[in-house]
């Protein structure tokens, strides 16, 4: 097996972001990658279906090898439908990050949004980590949404990311911390805890702006080979990842906590700090866009589009188009029959 990691890439948008996203992180950690998957959404934001093809232009005739997904479903950030994720491969295969954790023939797959700026070879750290042990070791990244967190030092002060392992309330405590502190998502944290998660914390994870995933630990417990929901589903969690965490870490693997900006930024083009705020606000949103094509321009040079660009977006517009319209005649068929 390749000592070389792969890289699976969430794209929702920000196609220019996205570039600086690969551009930095290759420029630090480029040795250790060989493909960089890009799983492109169903559904784009602000119908910024375009953003993909300025991608793969931008990489054209380089030695960047883009692997692109085209998920069939949108399915967003609430992945509950266990089942069907277990039985529907197209299904399970476009729940954010899943395709390249079951297609990747590498030992580690390294995880990320596509609004990142690097400037720290986080992938070299990591892999360090991995070789350093323990033998159960299954993630590496930043742990934890302390912030959030009851336990964490905003609120009771009990825990942070590098002691998720050691602050082991019993039920009864975690709900009485929980009922404590008027946390952001304190309603949801305390159904799950009801529910039996107890330990590690509902807000507790391998947070996915950039994390590394043993593959072989991966498969061996996560659908659909193991039965344990997949990575980037919410599970009637509070947060992607946060069920898939806390399962594996009870059936004995461990995760090891690295400061992520140490390493990179989230959200470095976008004012508010969170990059989600832009999937609803198109102003936030396109400014974003145009604060990281400044920083390319001024990083990289120019940048020159073919006309492949604006030919393949048409050809997806069209195949786009003629589905919607596909999908409404069945519709409108269907009324007609059932008021005959």
């Amino acid at each position: 097996m390749s000592k070389k990691v792969d890289v699976s890439i969430a794209f929702y948008g920000k196609p220019y972001q996205a570039i600086v996203t690969i551009k930095t992180l290759l420029k630090y950690s480029g040795q250790h990658i060989d493909k960089i998957y890009i799983s492109r959404e169903r559904l784009q934001p602000h119908n910024d279906y375009i953003g993909i093809f300025k991608i793969i232009d931008y990489f054209r005739n380089t030695d960047v090898n883009l692997v692109i997904q085209n998920s069939h479903y949108f399915l967003g950030l609430g992945v509950s439908d266990y089942e069907r994720a277990k039985t529907d491969t197209r299904y399970r295969q476009s729940i954010m990050y899943q395709y390249p954790l079951e297609m990747t023939d590498k030992k580690y797959l390294c995880i990320m949004h596509n609004d990142m700026l690097f400037y720290g070879d986080m992938i070299g750290d990591m892999l360090k980590e991995f070789e350093k042990g323990p033998a159960n070791l299954t993630g590496v990244g930043s742990i934890g949404q302390c912030w959030s967190c009851p336990a964490g030092p905003d609120w009771g002060n009990k825990c942070h990311s590098t002691k998720f392992e050691e602050y082991v309330p019993t039920q009864e405590e975690a709900i009485a911390l929980t009922e404590k502190y008027p946390t952001p998502r304190r309603d949801i944290q305390l159904r799950v805890i009801k529910s039996g998660r107890v330990h590690i914390l509902p807000e507790c994870r391998l947070n996915e702006y950039c994390a590394m995933i043993d593959v072989e630990k991966y498969r061996r417990e996560t659908l659909p080979n193991g039965d344990i929901g997949c990575y980037g589903g919410g599970w009637n969690g509070v947060d992607t990842a946060t069920v898939w965490s806390h399962d594996m870490y009870k059936r004995g693997y461990t995760f090891r906590h690295l400061t992520l900006e140490d390493y990179t930024r989230h959200a470095a083009f976008d004012t508010t700090g969170s990059g989600t705020k832009a999937n609803s606000s198109s102003e936030t949103y396109w400014n974003a866009e145009k604060n990281a094509e400044k920083y390319l321009i001024e990083n990289y040079g120019p940048i020159h589009f073919s006309s492949y660009v604006s030919l393949a977006n048409a050809y997806d517009t069209f195949k786009r188009k003629a589905w919607l319209g596909l999908i409404h005649t069945v519709g409108f068929a269907k009324k007609l029959i059932g008021k005959q």
